[in-house]
């Protein structure tokens, strides 16, 4: 009891599966009004007002780096890339949008880009498509 409450070791070394498929998933239902006209019409006047250059464009890499970048988190595959666009999608919406105000406006933002961050710089974890191309590179060499 003592080492698992006091342990230096991880208790599951592939705990990042769970923030990485939760993440996934809540930037796939973010992403998901690329499916709607309407929503991304709303969407890119919101960003004309804000002044954010080429709204329409900037509003659909936007909406599809979240939806697909969702989709690459819960499989695991590509996740560093897909981190580093959510990332850039996650500052403006936290430091524009949310005008960096991290206890109010800007709070779940900000929290979806440490979660971004934290994937990022973690190992890939045993249940992600990265792992297996990696362990197939690792024996065919």
């Amino acid at each position: 009891m003592n080492k698992f409450l006091f342990g230096h070791e991880a208790i599951w070394k592939n705990a990042i599966f769970l923030l990485r498929v939760w993440t996934g998933v809540i930037f796939i239902r973010y992403g998901l009004s690329i499916w709607s006209p309407d929503k991304m019409d709303s969407f890119a006047a919101m960003l004309e007002q804000e002044n954010i250059p080429l709204s329409v464009l900037s509003a659909w890499l936007c909406k599809l780096s979240e939806f697909f970048g969702g989709i690459f988190l819960i499989t695991g595959f590509l996740r560093r890339p897909a981190c580093i666009l959510l990332l850039i999608d996650m500052s403006v919406a936290t430091f524009v949008f949310g005008q960096g105000q991290l206890l109010q406006n800007g709070m779940t933002t900000f929290i979806l880009l440490i979660c971004c961050a934290t994937i990022l710089l973690s190992a890939p974890d045993k249940l992600s498509v990265d792992w297996l191309i990696h362990q197939r590179k690792k024996s065919n060499s």
